[in-house]
């Protein structure tokens, strides 16, 4: 697993590519997190353009950090999740619960304004 990382005015984007599955790529993507939780004040932008799969512990990781995020009054989103990832987060219905655009310019444009992350 790879995770680069963008800081923009609000946002910290973090690419990631490859697996996030149980054991360490699940690890890996929540260390980055973490990372940006712990050591930036920005919301978060995780870009899913080159996420070939997640599983349910990487779905996990994802809801988690929403709610660290959330409660400190920072943004989780998610941007370009390929049509396989979307239809799990439909079928988990957290579609509903995240922030989902297909761009990162069109996430950035739209979330700029506000400040509370959806929950």
């Amino acid at each position: 697993m790879i995770v680069e990382k963008k800081h923009t005015e609000n946002f910290t984007i973090l690419y990631v590519e490859g697996l996030i599955k149980l054991g360490e790529s699940a690890e890996f993507f929540s260390s980055a997190l973490e990372n940006v939780l712990k050591n930036e004040n920005s919301n978060v932008i995780v870009d899913f353009t080159k996420i070939d799969y997640i599983d349910s512990t990487g779905i996990g990781e994802l809801v988690g950090y929403l709610g660290k995020f959330t409660t400190q009054n920072r943004k989780l989103i998610l941007v370009n999740p390929s049509e396989r990832i979307m239809k799990l987060l439909k079928l988990a219905k957290l579609d509903t619960v995240f922030k989902i655009y297909n761009t990162e310019e069109e996430a950035i444009a739209a979330e700029s304004g506000s400040t509370a992350a959806s929950a």
